[in-house]
C-alpha cells in the first residue's frame, strides 16, 4: 500500500475482533513509527503496549473507575471553544449514533466504557512523554502517532486513537507502575476490525482546505 492510499483511506475503527496481534507485527509497526521526524533526532516518545488478558484486566479497572468518577467523552478544551469546532463534534456524534445504536448499544455508554474498553481490541498502547520536555515536544508525539496509525493500516490493522483514558491516567500509571513524571499523551486501540460491525462503517467528513488554509502571495 503506498502512502497516499494509506492516508486517503485509513479510518478509526470501534469494534475489533477477539483475536491476537502477533508481537512481532507490533514490534514492525513501532519501529517504523519511530522513523517519525522529531527534533534534533531526540525521539522523546515513550511506549507501553499492554495485550491479552493484561489488556482486559486493565480495562476493567478503569470501567470500574469510570463508574465511580463519571468522567466521560468531550472536546477536553479548558475553553470554550469557536462554534465550528462543536458543529463538527455534534455531527459527528450525530453521524455516528445511528450506527451504534443498531448494534444494540447506548450512544453515551458505547463511546464512554468503549473507550475504556479499547473497543474490544486486544492491544492497547500508550505514548507517553517524560515532564522534563517542554509542551513544544508534543509535536513529536504527534508525528510519531501518525505514522503509527499509518503503519497499522498499511500491514492491515486497524486502530483508534482514544483520548477518555487520559482522564484516568492516575489509575493506568499505578497499574503499570509509572512513575508520575511520565505524562500520558495518547492511547491507541489496535487489531483486527470487527468487520460485521455497523460502526465500522463510520467516515468523518473533512473540511475543505479554504476552511482552514490561508495564502498569503
Amino acid at each position: 500500500m503506498d502512502i497516499l492510499t494509506a492516508i486517503k483511506t485509513r479510518s478509526s475503527f470501534r469494534s475489533f475482533l477477539d483475536e491476537p496481534v502477533p508481537s512481532d507485527l507490533v514490534r514492525e509497526i513501532l519501529a517504523e513509527a519511530s522513523r517519525a521526524p522529531s527534533a534534533l533526532n531526540m525521539q522523546p516518545w515513550e511506549v507501553h503496549v499492554v495485550v491479552g488478558s493484561e489488556r482486559k484486566r486493565l480495562s476493567k479497572r478503569l470501567i470500574r473507575s469510570y463508574k465511580e468518577r463519571g468522567v466521560t467523552c468531550g472536546p477536553g478544551a479548558s475553553r470554550p471553544l469557536p462554534g465550528k469546532f462543536i458543529e463538527r463534534a455534534r455531527k459527528c456524534a450525530d453521524d455516528m449514533g445511528p450506527l451504534i445504536r443498531k448494534m444494540g448499544y447506548d450512544f453515551k455508554e458505547y463511546v464512554n466504557e468503549g473507550s475504556l474498553n479499547f473497543y474490544g481490541a486486544p492491544c492497547a498502547i500508550f505514548i507517553f512523554l517524560d515532564e522534563s520536555f517542554p509542551p513544544e515536544r508534543m509535536v513529536d508525539i504527534g508525528s510519531f502517532l501518525a505514522f503509527l496509525l499509518l503503519a497499522s493500516f498499511a500491514k492491515g490493522l486497524g486502530s483508534c486513537p482514544v483520548g477518555l483514558v487520559n482522564s484516568y491516567s492516575e489509575e493506568l500509571r499505578d497499574f503499570m507502575n509509572i512513575p508520575d513524571s511520565k505524562k500520558l499523551v495518547i492511547s491507541i486501540a489496535l487489531g483486527k476490525p470487527d468487520p460485521a460491525q455497523p460502526v465500522n462503517d463510520f467516515r468523518a467528513e473533512r473540511a475543505d482546505i479554504n476552511e482552514f488554509v490561508r495564502w498569503l502571495d
